[in-house]
């Protein structure tokens, strides 16, 4: 679903790389560090992360993620965990990586870096929808759009309700794109549920977007009447897959 009639393009999120956890576990945590990259030092960030990735490589660092960039100097790096007690265990983990990197290494790496934040969200599988035979494969997929729905408090369950409708409709029609969803937990100004699609470049996806839009849009306008009376705002984003920033695992 990635446009709803309005103008909404959901997410239907970013890293479906590990999406087949969220299916088979229902919900799949995630954990978020984000870095706010100094403009100036840009190119130093990049080739300090990812001599950071390859490090992890070589170490058999235990927990994958996924980097991505909004494109205005915030990088994100989105680890799927088992459980909060995880994050201390990772980071735990991530101080051997940079003591192994070296202090003089760290210390210039640091100076790249603004400010750091970090969030969780859940994937939920009942409101996404993964089709078995999708028209992006991963191993493509190089851009993101997703969107920040708030809603009123006390709205979720109608939220997902809705959410399930949607995907119902879709994978009745033969829809072939990936949609993702999630709750938004910890930094979060709540409730708020995430959605996102993903795309070989942004052109295909502005190109397949209106192909949705044609196809669906009558759907959706209908769908939007109940809505927008759940929603308190709506936030628009975009990014771009940093694959050599990225460390899959071993």
């Amino acid at each position: 679903m990635k446009k709803l009639y309005l103008g909404f393009i959901v997410i239907l999120l970013f890293i479906a790389i590990n999406s087949a956890n969220a299916q088979e576990n229902e919900k799949q945590l995630w954990y978020c560090w984000e870095e706010v990259v100094h403009p100036t030092l840009i190119n130093e960030y990049w080739e300090l992360s990812k001599e950071l990735s390859e490090l992890c490589k070589s170490e058999g660092y235990s927990y994958a993620f996924y980097a991505w960039t909004s494109g205005n100097f915030k990088y994100q790096y989105w680890h799927p965990i088992n459980s909060l007690s995880d994050i201390d265990k990772l980071e735990a983990e991530w101080d051997k990586i940079i003591a192994k990197f070296g202090a003089e290494k760290t210390e210039k790496w640091i100076k790249t870096i603004q400010s750091t934040n970090s969030r969780t969200i859940t994937e939920i599988s009942d409101l996404s929808f993964y089709p078995a035979n999708p028209r992006v494969v991963m191993d493509s997929v190089n851009y993101m759009e997703f969107q920040e729905f708030y809603i009123i408090p006390g709205k979720g369950k109608e939220f997902e309700k809705m959410m399930k409708k949607a995907v119902a409709h879709i994978k009745s029609e033969g829809h072939s794109d990936s949609w993702h969803v999630a709750s938004g937990g910890l930094g979060y100004d709540g409730p708020v549920y995430i959605g996102w699609a993903f795309d070989k470049n942004k052109k295909e996806y502005i190109i397949n977007d209106e192909i949705f839009s044609k196809k669906y849009g009558d759907f959706f306008k209908e769908f939007n009447k109940d809505f927008v009376k759940i929603l308190r705002s709506v936030e628009r984003k975009e990014a771009w897959f940093a694959r050599d920033l990225s460390y899959f695992g071993n």
